[in-house]
């Protein structure tokens, strides 16, 4: 296996750091950013794990992919977003009762921000930008579901 070095923040990893989280079946991603700078450095690092991504721009876009019967094994979803933001839409899945794996990922660093953010029913909240190690984590984690 090739241990090529690839970069991410101040997290550096190899890609055979990465094939730890090697399952089976692909799995599949909705990444929610309004931004689009992030949400391509997003999606470049959820590809390079293997994922499939799917990209949305605000939290109503997801609740209505769920509710026309799309189904993702994860959603990384951003805090502040137009028309609905995370928290609003993470409250509206869950009591919809979608189970996904929900990860917020958001700029923002204040404590109650945060804990109001993982109050709606994310299994996880980081700071942006994901990174290799926070990355290996969540997928580490959804794989032990």
């Amino acid at each position: 296996m090739v241990s090529e070095k690839i970069g991410f923040g101040n997290v550096t990893s190899t890609l055979k750091t990465m094939k730890i989280i090697d399952t089976e079946k692909k799995i599949s991603v909705l990444i929610v950013e309004d931004d689009l700078l992030i949400q391509k450095i997003h999606k470049v690092m959820m590809t390079k794990f293997g994922t499939e991504v799917q990209l949305a721009t605000n939290g109503k876009e997801v609740v209505d992919l769920f509710l026309s019967g799309a189904s993702f094994d994860l959603v990384l979803t951003d805090l502040e977003m137009p028309i609905m933001d995370g928290i609003e839409e993470t409250k509206q899945l869950r009591s919809m009762g979608v189970t996904s794996m929900i990860v917020g990922v958001t700029s923002r660093n204040q404590d109650s921000e945060i804990q109001a953010f993982m109050n709606a029913g994310l299994n996880a909240c980081y700071v942006k930008p994901l990174n290799a190690e926070k990355v290996t984590v969540v997928l580490n984690e959804l794989k032990n579901i």
